[in-house]
């Protein structure tokens, strides 16, 4: 009987130490990986994110920026590290859906390497041109590029950047140069300087650029107009089936926590819910994306085999 009583105890005790275990977290800072250079899209969502968050978890949240191969260093260093629940990632169609078939040795598995948490917003990009460019519209862009065969040089600093080019080009039947940057900022540069003629830009970077008058937006890549900036068409008004729109998730390295991972979606679902921050993305041209874990797995699973058929279609290969 004594024994009994003394398993009931420890068994007792064993259950209230996880309940408290689980119920301390987090009790120190956690790191935000952000696999893309400051200024870009990623960077303005993680450091917005990693401030609500720091502000419901009472522990501060650091972003850190590992830029590089279109975000895929960042992302490979992030299933390095402890599986604790305290480092987290952000995720993309870029460095999980494009990932595999444009680098031959990637360094993680885009759904084994992660406990994918869910989505965070969804965002069209925009066609831009230098504002002395002789077209003025989507139509008379496309009519110059067609007669101007392999004249025209367009810069790509991410994945979704260089897939809204391809697709422009087999959609549009066009000819450039293309020239593979390291991130967005340079893309920004060069054509400010003339030394490309066109880029694609995510959508709070191209209005930006256009409201400023340093760069001109002439389409959007969504299938229809984005309420932020209805004066310019979707790309698809004139090349029917034209389609890119990217999305950012959060994850974190394989194995960590289930009561870390559902307090850290109970809380970022409660931020994405906040009408200042919808305000805010929608500001920046996007949606917030609802997705659990699980369908952004899904997501992840469609969207690869879309761009293995790219690949191999454009005879790309592998870095």
């Amino acid at each position: 009987m004594m024994i009994k009583n003394m398993l009931a105890v420890l068994a007792t005790a064993v259950a209230c130490s996880t309940a408290v275990a689980q119920g301390a977290y987090p009790n120190k800072p956690l790191r935000l990986i952000v696999p893309f250079a400051p200024g870009q899209v990623t960077d303005w969502l993680g450091r917005m994110l990693a401030e609500q968050m720091s502000a419901d978890l009472g522990q501060a949240v650091v972003v850190e920026n590992r830029a590089g191969a279109n975000g895929t260093i960042g992302s490979a260093y992030a299933v390095t590290q402890p599986a604790d629940g305290y480092t987290l990632v952000i995720t993309s169609n870029g460095t999980h859906s494009a990932g595999p078939s444009l680098f031959s040795k990637l360094g993680y598995d885009p759904i084994g390497s992660f406990a994918h948490i869910g989505g965070l917003m969804s965002l069209p990009w925009m066609l831009m041109v230098r504002p002395d460019f002789p077209a003025k519209t989507l139509a008379e862009f496309l009519t110059h590029a067609r007669a101007n065969p392999g004249k025209l040089t367009v810069g790509y600093g991410s994945s979704s950047s260089r897939l809204a080019i391809h697709l422009l080009k087999t959609h549009g039947g066009i000819e450039v140069v293309e020239v593979a940057y390291k991130g967005l900022g340079q893309t920004i540069t060069d054509l400010r300087g003339g030394q490309l003629q066109f880029n694609f830009l995510d959508m709070g970077s191209a209005m930006s650029q256009d409201k400023g008058g340093a760069l001109r937006g002439l389409a959007v890549t969504s299938p229809k107009r984005s309420p932020v900036a209805p004066d310019k068409p979707a790309i698809a008004e004139a090349l029917p089936g034209y389609e890119m729109v990217s999305w950012l998730g959060l994850a974190a390295p394989a194995g960590a926590p289930e009561p870390a991972l559902k307090r850290v979606h109970e809380v970022v679902t409660g931020i994405l819910a906040r009408p200042q921050i919808r305000e805010k993305i929608a500001a920046y041209g996007g949606e917030v994306m609802t997705l659990n874990g699980a369908q952004i797995i899904e997501t992840i699973k469609a969207e690869t085999a879309v761009w293995a058929r790219f690949v191999k279609d454009a005879a790309i290969q592998p870095e």
